[in-house]
């Protein structure tokens, strides 16, 4: 019977889901590939393990079965690597430090040269994710720490925090709000906007300013995964968003940025996995404590070329 981790993720996803399109979105795959995925499991199996209609999803007695078993053997998996991560920094030290996405302040910067210099032994590789996961990469593995920011399901993360900046909206510079130094917030309410495929409702609706709209809906004209796309649908006029002054540093003098006092503060912090005792990644946590504390006013601008620089040595 060839039954794969895979398998068994795409399983355990859907069962705590009990709907496909969400399970996709946490695990970042399409759709139809998740349904492959079960099926595949299915037929090796050789029963149905969910009953589904065009209404809902739930587990059959098989399934349910399979989920605690299931559950079990991808923690004792993950476990497994995680012990292996552990026996390999004797031989070599090497962290993966997570970006949500590739647009940040240089101050990030400095803490991975700060780092580097206090560990030259530690090989560091950087990832740049996207908009739809903020644990930037750490629930999926590919981070061992990470820089997050705003709001979103925190559960089996720690984060110790850094910095906080004013939050406002981006638009096109020759967009009528431009106009003014402060748009109202009901102007901007008022106004399309993008929305992005995330499976964490707390990060969505903090980006949608679900709170401040009094149950009215936006109105959403576009759907973007990474930044880029986001840009460009604002440099096109399509609609505006919220964001940090960051968010039009990155798209040049084509766009602009307006403070709204309602929208708050963008607070960023440190994060790793909860339980992740390896001292590389407790060593980063602490370095980029020392760097914030000591830098009272943090860059503002990012710059996705100064944190390669870095490593360009």
């Amino acid at each position: 019977m060839d039954i794969e981790l895979r398998h068994l993720r795409a399983f355990v996803a859907v069962a705590e889901e009990l709907n496909f399109t969400r399970a996709a979105a946490r695990l970042s795959i399409a759709q139809q590939g998740l349904s492959a995925q079960i099926r595949q499991l299915e037929e090796r199996i050789g029963t149905r393990l969910f009953d589904r209609d065009t209404r809902r999803v739930t587990l059959t007695e098989a399934g349910s079965a399979l989920y605690q078993q299931a559950r079990a053997l991808l923690e004792d998996a993950e476990a497994a690597v995680d012990a292996a991560r552990t026996a390999g920094l004797v031989a070599t030290r090497s962290l993966t430090v997570g970006f949500v996405v590739a647009i940040e302040h240089g101050s990030f910067a400095h803490v991975l040269t700060e780092y580097s210099r206090r560990f030259p032994e530690t090989r560091v590789m950087i990832r740049f994710g996207d908009a739809t996961d903020p644990s930037g990469g750490l629930r999926s593995g590919q981070a061992d720490v990470a820089f997050v920011y705003g709001p979103f399901d925190r559960t089996g993360l720690e984060t110790r925090p850094l910095f906080a900046e004013p939050m406002g909206v981006v638009m096109a510079t020759d967009h009528p709000l431009a106009m003014a130094d402060e748009p109202s917030l009901e102007q901007i309410l008022a106004e399309p906007t993008f929305d992005f495929a995330t499976a964490d409702s707390a990060w969505r609706d903090f980006w949608m300013a679900t709170a401040l709209r009094s149950g009215r809906p936006p109105r959403i004209v576009a759907q973007f995964h990474a930044l880029d796309g986001l840009v460009e649908a604002l440099r096109a006029k399509l609609g505006i968003h919220t964001g940090s002054r960051a968010l039009a540093e990155m798209g040049g003098p084509a766009l602009v940025w307006r403070p709204i006092a309602e929208l708050g503060v963008l607070e960023h912090a440190v994060a790793w996995r909860t339980g992740d005792a390896r001292q590389a990644v407790r060593d980063f946590a602490a370095v980029a404590l020392d760097v914030f504390s000591a830098d009272s006013a943090p860059d503002p601008a990012p710059s996705k070329s100064t944190v390669w620089n870095v490593f360009r040595r």
